[in-house]
């Protein structure tokens, strides 16, 4: 079997190595990947593939990091060549986002999709113990894992996001009605080329930008998430997310909901909350959520030092980095 292996051209070695847990790289002799070098991985899913990158020291502990919603793995690109390289880092693009396939057409979006989607990359990499980084959305979905399967999780970091997002968002439709006529109104227009519009890929930074409010994350940052957040089509280029994830929650996730489920959290935690970032809720259920988290985590810590807005983990790397290194310094 060594005489075979050692025969092997690289190309076989790579083909081969699709059916391993982890995928075939020079570098992973080295042990470490340098965040400028991050490789893609891929887990499988029933219908396609979840895409990713990971870096750092490929055999050391693990700590999953979840980007916010409509970005992608990305997202920490900025932040990567400052973490600790004793660490594997695995960021995934997350359901309905970047280069990870869609879920077949027809089917509303499912909130819960996120957390399992999490559950598959656990289960993928055969993970017993690790930790998160988390921004905004992938904060939300920590949270929610964390308290799921405590068992798994040491340690949790989010990133701007404070408790899991109430579904539908305060800015969407509170209309069960209107957001079901919506879900077939973009239906029908997928379906027809008179909606089909493609644009350039400054147009599409722009558009980001405005659809973030215009002072939650720059342009610079966008070009940035656009190699993963944008393909061919026709002759320009479109948004990769799946536009379902645009539409209002046609599903309830609620406060109630939310208080019996963070029951389960036992975590480590740590927020760090940009000074000008939003809140998203009202202030009484943000106070409600870190008294629990006082109560019942192993450790928790809330630190809103950071100047910056939305995506400062992306604007400002290197005040950030100091803060989440000295965090999982004491694994």
């Amino acid at each position: 079997m060594l005489t075979r292996f050692c025969k092997l051209t690289l190309t076989e070695l790579t083909t081969q190595a699709k059916y391993c847990r982890f995928s075939f790289h020079p570098k992973r002799w080295n042990h470490v990947i340098k965040a400028q070098d991050a490789r893609e991985i891929q887990v499988p899913l029933p219908h396609g593939i979840m895409a990713g990158k990971e870096w750092g020291n490929i055999e050391g502990y693990p700590i999953v990091c979840l980007h916010g919603w409509a970005d992608n793995c990305d997202s920490f690109a900025p932040l990567a060549p400052l973490l600790s390289e004793k660490f594997h880092y695995i960021a995934m693009d997350a359901f309905g986002h970047g280069l990870t396939t869609h879920v077949p057409s027809g089917p509303p979006m499912n909130y819960w999709e996120k957390v399992i989607y999490v559950k598959r990359l656990v289960d993928h990499f055969k993970m017993e113990k690790f930790s998160i980084i988390g921004h905004s959305m992938g904060g939300s979905t920590g949270l929610l894992f964390a308290s799921l399967y405590p068992d798994l999780v040491d340690r949790l970091l989010t990133l701007d996001i404070i408790k899991p997002v109430t579904v539908p968002l305060a800015w969407h439709t509170q209309d069960i009605t209107e957001a079901i006529d919506l879900h077939l109104e973009m239906e029908r227009k997928s379906q027809d080329p008179k909606y089909q519009k493609s644009y350039t890929q400054e147009q599409l930074v722009n558009r980001y930008v405005e659809a973030m409010g215009g002072a939650a994350i720059n342009p610079e940052a966008v070009r940035v998430l656009m190699k993963r957040g944008s393909k061919v089509s026709g002759n320009g280029f479109i948004f990769s997310h799946d536009p379902r994830m645009m539409l209002p929650s046609i599903m309830r996730f609620g406060i109630d909901e939310q208080r019996q489920i963070i029951k389960g959290l036992k975590c480590h935690l740590k927020i760090i909350k940009a000074k000008q970032g939003p809140l998203y809720e009202p202030v009484e259920f943000i106070e409600e959520f870190k008294a629990v988290y006082r109560k019942q985590c192993a450790s928790y810590e809330y630190d809103e030092s950071v100047d910056g807005t939305h995506h400062f983990h992306m604007h400002h790397p290197e005040r950030v980095a100091p803060i989440i290194n000295e965090y999982f310094s004491r694994l």
